[in-house]
């Protein structure tokens, strides 16, 4: 994103924190203020959107979204609600697709959460695994990873990757005894 987008951005979230922050409800004829709990749910959703990006790539083709797939598996499994770092996530593609590259990309759960989606890696050296091809990623902290992963695939001659979605989950990180 642009300093300037971002700076727009800046400038117009805290003109909503001043509007709401003007808001009041009457209960019994004493005002309540809704100002702070939603003021912070809001820094918490623009300082995750802004922190949790390692590698911006706002010029990434957009992908083409498959909510499941016979053709793209990844594992573990993260629907279980759970993720625990550090692990190892596989992504195994149907040989017969012809996988290029693989990128593990990350963000958060919701509508129009897009922009928000950050490239945490990217692989293009898969392992032959029977009929898939297995791309490998390590993911040591949660403090990169939002709720949600999507793998994108890139494969010959198509423009857009086409993606999976695993999620939403809570990432944990392992306790060492």
């Amino acid at each position: 994103m642009s300093d300037q987008k971002e700076t727009e951005m800046r400038a117009t979230s805290f003109r909503l924190i001043s509007d709401i922050m003007r808001v009041n409800y009457r209960v019994r004829s004493e005002p309540i203020h809704i100002a702070v709990p939603l003021l912070l749910f809001l820094m918490g959703s623009s300082l995750y959107a802004q922190t949790n990006c390692p590698t911006p790539d706002h010029n990434a083709p957009g992908p083409l979204a498959l909510v499941s797939s016979p053709l793209i598996r990844v594992r573990p499994s993260l629907s279980q609600s759970a993720l625990t770092v550090p692990t190892r996530v596989y992504v195994d593609v149907r040989a017969t697709l012809k996988p290029l590259s693989v990128e593990l990309w990350t963000g958060p759960t919701g509508t129009e959460v897009a922009q928000f989606y950050c490239r945490l890696a990217s692989n293009d050296h898969p392992e032959a695994t029977g009929k898939y091809m297995r791309f490998s990623f390590v993911l040591t902290s949660c403090k990169l990873v939002g709720n949600r992963l999507e793998p994108r695939v890139f494969v010959r001659d198509k423009a857009q990757p086409m993606s999976v979605y695993e999620g939403p989950f809570e990432c944990r990180e392992r306790i060492s005894k």
